[in-house]
């Protein structure tokens, strides 16, 4: 086990410095390292205090980026979210100021794109690849069906 909070720090800073990370991904990286919990947990509090490590504004940065970005449905973008070690209070909190309209906007920009690289198959194969395509990027059924007819 290592040992003085400045290592502990100075290995939290240089992980914050390639990327934001959720308390929960900073503990769990620092204790792979092989520092102790309980310096883990007063690091992990100072960065917060400092403004370093903020879960609210990560999970609203993810779920703007998971919408623009990676053309995510609310299922999605809750799996990601959780990935990235987001807790799921603040999930449905996060997930509250996703409109169920910029949920369809994203599926459709996401099947028109992806309509341009379909277009020389036939139309049951189109509709069939769009379905699934847009299920797994989690978009519900009733989106996906949505989306689905208002292109084809």
């Amino acid at each position: 086990m290592k040992g003085p909070l400045t290592d502990i720090k100075t290995a939290a800073l240089k992980l914050l410095s390639y990327r934001a990370r959720s308390k929960k991904e900073m503990a769990e990286k620092l204790q792979r390292k092989g520092f102790a919990g309980d310096h883990i947990e007063d690091v992990i509090k100072l960065l917060e205090t400092a403004g370093l490590i903020n879960d609210s504004a990560l999970a609203a940065e993810l779920l703007r980026y998971s919408v623009e970005r990676k053309s995510l449905g609310n299922k999605g973008i809750r799996a990601f979210l959780a990935g990235r070690g987001i807790d799921r209070e603040l999930i449905d909190k996060t997930l509250m100021t996703h409109s169920p309209e910029s949920e369809e906007n994203a599926a459709l920009e996401f099947a028109e794109r992806k309509l341009k690289i379909l277009k020389r198959h036939p139309p049951d194969v189109i509709k069939r690849r769009l379905w699934g395509m847009l299920q797994r990027r989690g978009f519900s059924s009733e989106v996906v069906s949505k989306t689905v007819n208002s292109v084809l």
